[in-house]
């Protein structure tokens, strides 16, 4: 499975349709059909009942959904742990300052 198959779910889920979603991931509407198709077919099970009134998740669907959600959260997470790291001061700082600042001590 392909980690962006998460984000799209999560948009069609989301967005109630894949307009929307297309909207939302900035790429047009037959990518995220293709892809969602394409993610069914090796899943072996409907995500999505398509109706006139747009997507409802099927209970695959929403177990799929949720474990998106977890995914995206500890992600998250991950990134804000980890950003940065390598860009922490190192090293000896010294400041220099004149005596009449300092008063009588």
């Amino acid at each position: 499975m392909d980690w962006n198959d998460l984000r799209y779910v999560k948009a069609i889920a989301d967005a109630g349709n894949v307009a929307e979603a297309s909207t939302k991931l900035n790429v047009h509407q037959s990518t995220v059909f293709r892809r969602l198709n394409t993610l069914e077919k090796n899943l072996g099970v409907r995500l999505f009942e398509r109706l006139p009134s747009g997507y409802v998740m099927t209970e695959a669907g929403e177990d799929f959904c949720q474990a998106a959600e977890r995914i995206e959260a500890d992600i998250s997470v991950l990134n804000r742990r980890i950003s940065g790291q390598d860009l922490r001061p190192r090293g000896t700082v010294r400041v220099t300052m004149a005596d009449a600042l300092l008063g009588d001590f």
